[in-house]
């Protein structure tokens, strides 16, 4: 029972974990777009801009793929 959360922060993390594992498990929909999706939510939320820098590279054709459904940058 050690790996059962115990705090409410710690069961907010475990679900939200859970939902992005079953997206990323079920859509098309990569890291980075869910992770700029949460960054809208969170940010509508909490009515406050949330800043983000990936610790990731990217390779030229995600790029070239972003400027063309224009996500890049958004």
């Amino acid at each position: 029972m050690a790996d059962t959360p115990q705090t409410p922060s710690e069961m907010f993390k475990h679900e939200l974990s859970a939902v992005f594992v079953r997206w990323w498990d079920e859509s098309d929909i990569d890291d980075l777009k869910m992770a700029k999706a949460a960054m809208e939510v969170i940010e509508k939320f909490c009515g406050e801009s949330v800043e983000f820098e990936a610790d990731f590279g990217f390779d030229d054709e995600e790029d070239e793929e972003d400027e063309e459904d224009g996500t890049c940058g958004a």
